[in-house]
């Protein structure tokens, strides 16, 4: 039996008296960021459920690859939680042949759930555009659009430096937290107070950060033809896609400790998952995998 939530499905399954079962571990989540918080075409919620069993640790990773999955079997997790869905396109077949098709046979293999926190963590106020917008010291932050279907919830996040900064000076500010060239167009002036973020793909949000006004929107994957657009009349910058969420699983295992106190043990993924490489004179990947390494294991 199924019970749809919107835009995701929660499978019944066994529930053992007072063990923390899959489905109960959705329903504590969902109700501090609900899946139906999240975009309607996010493929949000369980992915992977190999068998009825009781979550005890769970590993937050950023995305699946094959050495996020060694790394849940060397921590003995039962389950891993990841930002990025595994599967968002149909899957026709299984083999190991693609990306998509190896990982899900390789956490079957090792009876590893896969459950993904995608855009309802965005939407959460807390979630990755404010964990920015905190990191550049931005003030009087609110959603950049509010959510219709849940109070308190939207996408994306305006703020404001206490003074305003020159251009030079916020672009330098944009690159320490994201260890990462930037690619950027000019503004209106060169002056920066107001900022408009949406971390990960956001360019359908820039008119609603243009509108405000906004002197400068971050964001990632820019095309070249929507800098064209709004060179001169609004700062765009595009520090790149993984820069802009590293820290999420991090901010995903705080907000479940909040949740589930010391009923489940959480880890954090140590593996550097961006496959973009730069070729410059300084090495920003080298740079990125300090974000993320840490000799523990946990955080």
């Amino acid at each position: 039996m199924r019970q749809k939530f919107s835009n995701f499905v929660c499978y019944k399954v066994l529930i053992f008296e007072n063990l923390m079962g899959i489905e109960d571990f959705l329903v504590r989540i969902g109700e501090f960021i609900p899946f139906d918080a999240g975009f309607e075409d996010d493929k949000l919620g369980i992915q992977i459920y190999t068998e009825p069993k009781e979550i005890k640790q769970v590993l937050i990773a950023y995305e699946v690859t094959s050495e996020v999955i060694d790394e849940a079997k060397n921590y003995n997790a039962d389950t891993i939680v990841c930002f990025h869905p595994l599967i968002y396109h149909p899957v026709d077949r299984i083999t190991y042949e693609t990306r998509v098709g190896l990982l899900i046979s390789k956490l079957i293999q090792n009876g590893l759930g896969l459950i993904v926190c995608h855009t309802n963590f965005d939407a959460f106020k807390g979630g990755t555009s404010w964990l920015f917008a905190e990191k550049l010291g931005l003030v009087n932050l609110d959603f950049l659009v509010t959510n219709p279907k849940h109070s308190g919830f939207g996408f994306g996040v305006v703020g404001e430096f206490q003074q305003p900064i020159a251009e030079k000076e916020f672009l330098e500010l944009v690159q320490k937290v994201t260890f990462s060239p930037l690619r950027w167009c000019k503004g209106k002036s060169g002056k920066i107070s107001k900022v408009a973020i949406v971390g990960g793909s956001g360019m359908g949000f820039a008119k609603d950060a243009f509108q405000l006004p906004s002197d400068a929107f971050i964001t990632a994957d820019i095309k070249y033809h929507s800098f064209h657009e709004y060179n001169g009349r609004m700062m765009l910058v595009d520090p790149g896609h993984w820069e802009m969420e590293y820290f999420v699983p991090i901010g995903l295992k705080n907000l479940f400790e909040n949740i589930f106190k010391q009923e489940i043990t959480f880890f954090v993924s140590n593996i550097y998952t961006n496959p973009v490489r730069y070729f410059a004179e300084i090495d920003y990947n080298e740079k990125q995998k300090l974000l993320v390494v840490n000799k523990k294991g946990k955080r």
